[in-house]
């Protein structure tokens, strides 16, 4: 009987190790897809970078082509690309910190509809290349206690989404507050989101079409939606395969100082 009872052990142990083996394996996997998924989105925005330094570098040697009106646009082309290599870079360190449950909220008193503004104001240059044009309708003085910077970082995320997949159609951002929670509105008339896919979307590394079409880490949503989460908000989305998508989040205020 003692023999059986250790031979159950043994098998016991052997089976405990092959799943910790296999997990150990899959974390190898997936941290490799990461990192090379990483080393292409980041070299990506390089090549428009370097392409518009040497217009930029070729016209400053040129008298007669070193005009504002030549200059401007290429340089607008160049923030961009600089902003977006930033807001990639930063997703990264995101993930890291996030995935470590180093995630830290610090809510502050802060004007909603001035950082929708200008998160808008940053976002018309890569909606403009992307022929999506911008459309807001912000109530203004929506003013609630919340982490600014996971704000910015939602929101971004969130209307950057809006613009890649937006079909070359208006995107409409919109702001709403009943005094309780604040509302905003992503809209796009792109491509659309279907059933199974909306189950999954804010997965992390997960996206609903493939990266060779539409690139990208697969973590834009997920990061938006850890982010709100932490508010003690929340994310919907209303979408249909073809027939674009609209996400909805909904934060409570929280207690200001006005409302106090």
């Amino acid at each position: 009987m003692a023999d059986t009872g250790s031979s159950r052990v043994s098998e016991h142990d052997e089976a405990d190790k092959d799943r910790l083996i296999e997990e150990l394996r899959e974390a190898v996997r997936a941290r490799d897809e990461f990192v090379a998924i990483a080393a292409h989105e980041l070299r990506n925005p390089m090549t428009p970078i370097l392409a518009q330094v040497g217009l930029l570098l070729a016209a400053t040697r040129n008298p007669s082509r070193c005009r504002p009106e030549i200059m401007a646009p290429r340089l607008q082309i160049l923030e961009q690309a600089v902003q977006e290599f930033v807001r990639r870079s930063t997703t990264l360190l995101d993930v890291s910190r996030i995935a470590a449950g180093n995630i830290h909220i610090d809510p502050t008193e802060v004007d909603l509809s001035v950082i929708m503004r200008s998160i808008i104001d940053r976002s018309i240059v890569a909606a403009r290349l992307a022929r999506c044009p911008l459309e807001s309708d912000l109530q203004e003085g929506v003013v609630g206690m919340w982490d600014r910077l996971a704000l910015e970082q939602a929101i971004e995320n969130l209307l950057s989404n809006a613009i890649k997949f937006g079909a070359g159609k208006p995107v409409r951002v919109s702001l709403r507050s009943d005094g309780q929670a604040a509302q905003i509105m992503v809209q796009d008339q792109g491509i659309g989101i279907s059933e199974e896919d909306r189950a999954r979307i804010f997965q992390r590394f997960e996206q609903a079409v493939t990266r060779r079409d539409h690139g990208g880490f697969g973590i834009g949503l997920w990061l938006a939606n850890q982010m709100v989460t932490a508010m003690g908000g929340s994310i919907d989305i209303e979408s249909k395969s073809g027939e674009g998508s609209t996400f909805v989040v909904t934060l409570p205020l929280g207690t200001t100082r006005a409302g106090a």
